[in-house]
């Protein structure tokens, strides 16, 4: 199997985020802020010698608009298994409104089930899962991009670091346009980290957790 190196990225900021308010599957776009900071992560991985021979996104605007940007010129592959989880209902509210039940949930969604009309955490590491297997088995190699969301992208590092590091996985902050970095070889995960050198919230830490 060909060997490939993941780089796994969350959007840029939208004004939902700088006003504190749950996305979930609204069709956001990037604000004036969040296309800044895609351009400042398109420059500092063309910086670092990075080419792309492949890039997928959610299809969702915000996240297909900073893979645009990341990758200007390649057709980009929308991928509606990496979307973010669904929040129904819940929407568009403010962080304070969006009540107890569902920060709960938000704080352990592995042993809590969320309230009506929200997605499962099971159902979103299992669809994002589907992605990753299908990618890990194909032929692509050389370098890849993958643009998703903040909750979209710790499932996807739920599948690949398996039950270890579980708690850490849903705890750990994932900012606007951090990048990940996953090396594949023969078919397998060889190493998982967060690329702080490659990320520009360690050079402009304004952008908003969660």
């Amino acid at each position: 199997m060909n060997d490939k190196t993941l780089y796994i990225i969350r959007h840029g900021e939208t004004d939902m985020n700088a006003e504190l308010r749950l996305q979930g599957q609204v069709d956001s776009r990037l604000n004036e802020n969040g296309i800044r900071e895609a351009q400042e992560t398109a420059g500092i991985l063309s910086g670092a010698g990075t080419e792309f021979s492949k890039a997928y996104s959610s299809p969702l605007q915000r996240a297909m608009n900073t893979a645009r940007i990341i990758a200007p010129g390649m057709e980009i592959i929308p991928v509606p298994e990496i979307m973010e989880l669904k929040f129904g209902d819940y929407e568009g509210l403010p962080y304070s409104e969006i009540g107890k039940e569902l920060w709960d949930f938000i704080h352990n969604p592995e042993n809590i089930d969320p309230p009506a009309t929200v997605e499962r955490i099971q159902s979103l590491v299992a669809r994002t899962g589907v992605f990753l297997d299908r990618l890990i088995n194909s032929g692509d190699s050389g370098n890849i991009l993958i643009v998703t969301h903040g909750i979209a992208l710790r499932s996807i590092l739920r599948n690949l670091y398996g039950d270890e590091s579980r708690e850490n996985v849903w705890a750990m902050p994932i900012k606007n346009c951090v990048v990940y970095k996953v090396n594949i070889s023969g078919g397998k995960v060889t190493e998982i980290r967060r690329a702080d050198e490659l990320s520009i919230e360690n050079k402009n830490d304004k952008s908003k957790v969660f």
